[in-house]
């Protein structure tokens, strides 16, 4: 089954900086004044407490983002005075007005949101940094994350490695977004290969759902990417099938 829209819902992004806090101490001033703030809610602040460190850190940044992209948000601006707690699956639990998604990396965490309009089920969003020259020196992940048609589609971009790596990033990138917007369906581990993408430039990309519960089921996904800066950001949308085949 495949699908294909660049954009196709108003959707609100936010993004923070993942903080960097020395100690138990810090950590807990900290959190007492993201309370304060108004940023984090009591017992999302209490959530984090019972997290490692890194994973704080990352949770407190993605919490943040959410809250910031909630409130930019006219339609569903109170839910984010609300606490918002974690799905059985890890995922943030919303209301049934909204959609939305968190991703991070070691540094910066960014949260996705859209008003659930008829059509639309879930959105999943994914940010992965740009690759450098020095990681040419790291193995590629192309072998492990792309179906075969895939690897000829990079492979026939040209002999410019850095490009090449990119668009792999690109391709990872866009199925992490995937998996997010189709795991409230199949809620278990979805393999790279059970999901085939052409991806274009930044904007559209077709998706192929060849997992064998969504094959040929009444849910499509929308999914579309760009660069921030130094970022690739994908956002992919889960909808009805009807309405994806007719989209233009």
């Amino acid at each position: 089954m495949a699908s294909s829209l660049a954009s196709p819902f108003v959707t609100v992004t936010a993004q923070t900086a993942v903080p960097v806090v020395p100690d138990e101490d810090a950590w807990n001033a900290h959190l007492n004044q993201l309370v304060a703030d108004g940023s984090l809610h009591p017992i999302e602040a209490a959530m984090a407490r019972g997290l490692p460190a890194p994973r704080r850190a990352t949770f407190v940044a993605g919490r943040q983002a959410l809250r910031d992209a909630l409130r930019a948000l006219p339609e569903v601006a109170p839910v984010a005075d609300e606490a918002i707690r974690r799905t059985a699956r890890g995922a943030p639990a919303l209301p049934q007005a909204v959609t939305g998604s968190i991703t991070h990396k070691r540094t910066r965490a960014m949260a996705a949101v859209a008003p659930r309009v008829p059509g639309l089920h879930h959105l999943g969003l994914d940010l992965e940094r740009r690759p450098q020259p020095a990681d040419l020196d790291k193995p590629s992940i192309a072998r492990k994350i792309l179906t075969a048609r895939e690897y000829a589609a990079v492979e026939a971009l040209g002999t410019d490695p850095l490009h090449q790596r990119e668009q792999v990033l690109v391709h990872f990138a866009l199925k992490e977004a995937v998996y997010k917007a189709i795991d409230p369906f199949v809620e278990r581990y979805v393999r790279f290969t059970e999901v085939e993408l052409q991806v274009t430039q930044p904007g559209d990309t077709q998706v192929t759902l060849l997992l064998p519960e969504m094959a040929q089921g009444p849910t499509a996904v929308r999914a579309t990417w760009h660069f921030d800066a130094e970022w690739i950001v994908a956002t992919a949308y889960s909808v009805d099938r009807r309405d994806s085949d007719a989209s233009p």
